[in-house]
């Protein structure tokens, strides 16, 4: 029995455009899988981009890029007048401005304390996300790798800047403690594992590693939430659907994590030595469970120690949780001898 001509040449066609659509796939994924392998790369200290400071007044200073002067960000300073001071470099997260120096606490006047805003935040200002392209979308991880690098260059300008007057500059001494919250706590450890003759005491504040883990987590709660779903339903057709959306949050995080895992701290952290490491935690931190900060803690040499608030994720538009923090920090670096001040000699 002989099948109908047309049909054949319909089937034919249709053999021949599925196999195109699986060749386009392979090709879209290993090419997505290259891009991810290359950017998923530790940085080294060749790839931290050369910025400048450039102090507007007492309290403001602004750092900006050398090769690319659009890219700017801004750093406040608070300190003891006519004193010479051990340093405070703080990078904040995502959410932290001028205001984070601005709250309560004498904490930040026990030394020069300087807080720098992360240079993505001008960055969004300039390229909204609303405007891009397919093809910026496209490169998005390698537009997340840049602006990791240069806010590690701005990092470097401020401490090299620090660092580098204390012999002619009668506010600087010598020692430099680099700190950084949230998701800004991986700069100040990735750039000390570059420099760690320069860097005095390493403060990681609520950070968190393995992306992978977080970003999963975050996504399936957002998920349920956004589809209005309980996670111990026991409706059958409620339980498919919360598996679909444990399956695409594994997937998406998947991907995200191994594309942002350049930016995970156990890669530098062992190569940090003789600088004390200090992780301040919650002890009910939904977004740092064991799983992101234990690989942290295992990978950190000597001297480390660690301080678990009680409470989840510090919330640092919350005066108190700032006051608080700053009071731990301040504990630890003068019980190390590095958050000091001396009477300037004319």
């Amino acid at each position: 029995m002989s099948l109908n001509p047309q049909y054949e040449k319909y089937m034919k066609v249709l053999y021949r455009v599925f196999l195109i659509i699986v060749c386009a796939c392979i090709i879209v994924t290993s090419v997505a899988a290259f891009k991810i392998y290359r950017l998923h790369q530790p940085f080294q200290a060749a790839d931290v981009p050369e910025w400048k400071v450039k102090e507007l007044s007492s309290q403001k200073w602004e750092l900006k890029s050398i090769t690319d002067p659009e890219r700017s960000t801004t750093a406040w300073i608070a300190r003891p007048e006519g004193q010479k001071c051990d340093t405070l470099i703080i990078v904040g997260g995502v959410e932290e401005g001028e205001n984070l120096l601005a709250g309560g606490g004498n904490w930040k006047y026990t030394g020069n304390t300087i807080l720098m805003k992360q240079p993505v935040h001008s960055f969004l200002l300039r390229h909204h996300w609303k405007d891009w392209s397919l093809l910026d979308w496209w490169q998005i991880p390698e537009k997340i790798r840049l602006e990791t690098r240069h806010t590690l260059g701005a990092l470097n300008a401020l401490l090299n800047y620090v660092h580098s007057g204390t012999h002619s500059d009668p506010r600087f001494t010598d020692k430099v403690v680099l700190a950084g919250g949230s998701v800004g706590a991986a700069f100040p450890a990735i750039l000390t594992s570059f420099v760690p003759e320069k860097v005095a005491g390493l403060m990681v504040v609520y950070g968190f590693t393995n992306f992978q883990h977080v970003i999963q987590s975050q996504l399936f709660s957002q998920g349920l939430i956004h589809f209005d779903l309980t996670d111990n339903s026991a409706d059958f057709s409620t339980k498919i659907k919360i598996s679909g959306v444990r399956l695409l949050s594994y997937i998406l995080s998947f991907v995200l994590g191994n594309i942002l895992k350049y930016g995970e701290m156990e890669s530098y952290l062992p190569d940090i030595y003789q600088t004390p490491i200090h992780f301040i935690n919650g002890t009910n931190d939904p977004l740092v469970p064991p799983e992101a900060y234990l690989p942290m803690w295992k990978s950190a040499p000597e001297p480390k120690s660690e301080n678990w608030v009680e409470g989840g994720h510090f919330n640092p538009r919350d005066p108190k949780d700032m006051l608080n923090i700053g009071k731990l920090m301040y504990e630890w670096a003068v019980a190390k001898g590095i958050r000091s001040c001396y009477s300037q000699i004319q």
